[in-house]
C-alpha cells in the first residue's frame, strides 16, 4: 500500500520465488538460441531436478549451427525445451561427442577442453520444475 494525503491507496504486489542473476536471466530469457541439444530422460532429470551439468553421454541429438559460447536450447526426448545454456562446444564437435562418456572426448576430438557440454553455472532451467 502507498499512503497519499494520509490515505492508503493501491495494492502492493510482493515478488515471489527466487531472484535470477542478470547473467542467468540473459541466458534464459533474452538471447535467442542458435541451436538445440536433445537429451535422454536421465540427462533431463540430472539437469532439471538434480542441478547437474550437461555431459555428452546424455545428448542424443545436436541441431543447428552454433559455436562455442553460443546459447542453445536444451530439449527433452519429445523436443520440448526445458533449459538454455552456453555451450562449451561448437555444433560439429558436440555432434561428434554426443552419447559418449567424458573420458572418450579426447579420443574423438584429440583433446578434452571441457568435461561438460554445458556447465551448470552457464545453464538456466526454464521449465519451472526447479
Amino acid at each position: 500500500m502507498k499512503i497519499v494525503a494520509g490515505e492508503q491507496i493501491g495494492t502492493l504486489f510482493v515478488a515471489q520465488g527466487q531472484t535470477i542473476a542478470a547473467r542467468k536471466r540473459w541466458i534464459g530469457l533474452t538471447v535467442q538460441p542458435r541451436g538445440r541439444l536433445v537429451l535422454d530422460d536421465g540427462a533431463r532429470r540430472a539437469v532439471e531436478q538434480d542441478g547437474r551439468s550437461l555431459l555428452p553421454i546424455g545428448v542424443t541429438a545436436v541441431e543447428g549451427d552454433f559455436r562455442k559460447g553460443d546459447v542453445v536450447a536444451v530439449c527433452d526426448s519429445q523436443g520440448v525445451e526445458f533449459a538454455r545454456g552456453l555451450t562449451n562446444y561448437a555444433a560439429a564437435a558436440a555432434d561428434r561427442i554426443k552419447g559418449l562418456r567424458t573420458p572418450q572426448i579426447a579420443q574423438i576430438l584429440g583433446h578434452c577442453p571441457y568435461d561438460e557440454v554445458i556447465h551448470r553455472d552457464d545453464m538456466v532451467v526454464t521449465s519451472g520444475e526447479r
